[in-house]
């Protein structure tokens, strides 16, 4: 390994742990929620209701 490639990995390692810590301030401030498009958390919402009445129909024909 050359100095260019120990200086660029260092500064790879410096920007990760940024990252890190941002990424546990802002789930410390704001909690683990992420931020998407009221039309997809709609779809999403939509699937996961699908997903729950089919684990229900699941649960009761193993009963």
């Amino acid at each position: 390994m050359n100095d260019d490639t120990l200086d660029s990995s260092q500064e790879l390692a410096d920007v990760l742990q940024d990252v890190r810590r941002h990424l546990l301030w802002q789930e410390e401030n704001a909690g683990r929620v992420l931020l998407v498009d009221a039309k997809v958390a709609a779809e999403l919402q939509q699937q996961r209701a699908g997903a729950a009445s089919v684990r229900t129909m699941i649960a009761r024909n193993k009963a």
